[in-house]
């Protein structure tokens, strides 16, 4: 069990073993090098600005810098919030990057990895369907971005599952878009390769199973797209299907 770390957008990446803890910062000795591009002539990466570790369960971030202000945390789903000095950190799912620097010139860090099970972990229920339960063992002290909900994921078809991807991908990608929004109907039917008529009703067909899931945007039905849904397919992880994103992007791009 590995976690994959890659600096973006350099081709740079490397693996690291439960066992070590992955220091990141801009001097040369770190695991993961960063923010060694001095910003208006100043540093705005401390030498050694975060630690990454194993805890049993989970991967969590610490941020060891003494600068306030320098470092941000975001999944997909969520907020990119700031971590500051001193404070922990951990993702709810196994996709998760780390922005160091100042907002108009960023050092990003996305991390990947198997093993994760977050504040949460998938079971399979007696039906068949994977249902989300919350990790009673998570300490009071751990930071997640948020414990999730028992839910059951709505059995979507290939069709609909494409179709999400189609209208909601960005919500998937790392680092965060800067401009995070779903397709219009014409640009999902044209990453789709059907017509906007199929590419709406495929729509309107996940937008029903959705509707049926308890806590689900009340604006999912019909052929309503919206950003309140992309986030919340992406926090509970209904779309968050690396394999099924890779072969979306490499093909519809």
């Amino acid at each position: 069990m590995t976690i994959e770390v890659r600096v973006h957008p350099t081709p740079w990446k490397a693996t690291f073993p439960l066992d070590q803890v992955v220091r990141l910062g801009r001097d040369r000795s770190n695991d993961v090098v960063v923010g060694r591009e001095r910003v208006h002539g100043r540093a705005t990466v401390s030498k050694v600005h975060a630690h990454v570790q194993w805890d049993g369960t989970r991967w969590s971030t610490l941020n060891v810098s003494d600068k306030t202000g320098l470092l941000s945390v975001y999944e997909p789903g969520y907020e990119e919030v700031p971590l500051e000095p001193g404070r922990p950190w951990v993702p709810v799912r196994h996709r998760w990057s780390l922005s160091f620097g100042r907002p108009d010139h960023l050092f990003t860090v996305v991390f990947s990895t198997g093993d994760h099970h977050g504040p949460g972990v998938a079971a399979l229920g007696s039906d068949g369907l994977h249902t989300l339960e919350p990790d009673s063992a998570m300490s009071e002290e751990d930071e997640p971005t948020a414990a999730l909900d028992s839910m059951v994921s709505p059995a979507f078809t290939p069709l609909e599952i494409d179709a999400l991807l189609a209208y909601y991908s960005a919500f998937l990608l790392l680092p965060r878009p800067a401009v995070l929004a779903p397709r219009s109907h014409d640009e999902a039917a044209r990453r789709l390769g059907r017509s906007k008529d199929s590419t709406r009703k495929a729509i309107a067909r996940a937008n029903e199973k959705i509707g049926s899931v308890a806590g689900a945007p009340a604006i999912a039905s019909g052929r309503n797209v919206s950003e309140e849904i992309g986030r919340w397919l992406a926090r509970a992880g209904l779309i968050d299907l690396e394999h099924h994103l890779e072969h979306h992007l490499e093909h519809r791009s």
